[in-house]
């Protein structure tokens, strides 16, 4: 009975914490070690790259989650590839219901979003996904959107 209750409390905990809302893309650089903690990953060192950083983070699965962070600190684009998909919620953060409400009356993949706020790709199959998203507002100045992959 007492490792039933145990149980039930931990499934309950587990679905509250991944309902919480924490935001990545378009937030402060902040956000990442929040990102590291929620998808148990490990983060790697951060690569300059002129007027961008990337941040690498390694989840449990392989999977690779890039974070492009401009010079004033906002994470202007995100991509992702591996054998699983990284939760989209946490990395689209506040971003994620415009993609999922551009992407509901769609099944095929890729699923694609394009508009003046935001533009997302997600496409492959089990084993095998990949994908992007930028917010174009945010991008720095000179910096090519293709970087983004």
């Amino acid at each position: 009975m007492l490792s039933i209750g145990i149980a039930r409390a931990m499934l309950g905990a587990s679905c509250a914490l991944s309902f919480a809302a924490h935001a990545t893309l378009g937030q402060n650089v902040s956000t990442i070690d929040s990102d590291q903690t929620r998808m148990h990953a490990v983060a790697h060192t951060a690569t300059a790259q002129g007027a961008y950083s990337v941040y690498l983070l390694t989840m449990p699965s392989g999977t690779l989650v890039r974070e492009y962070v401009a010079p004033n600190g906002i994470v202007f684009g995100v991509a992702w590839e591996g054998p699983t998909l990284p939760d989209l919620k946490a990395v689209l953060g506040a971003a994620f219901d415009q993609y999922a409400a551009a992407t509901a009356t769609r099944s095929a993949t890729p699923l694609a979003v394009s508009s003046s706020d935001l533009v997302v790709y997600s496409g492959g199959h089990l084993r095998a996904f990949a994908g992007h998203a930028y917010v174009p507002q945010a991008v720095p100045a000179g910096v090519d959107v293709g970087v983004v992959q």
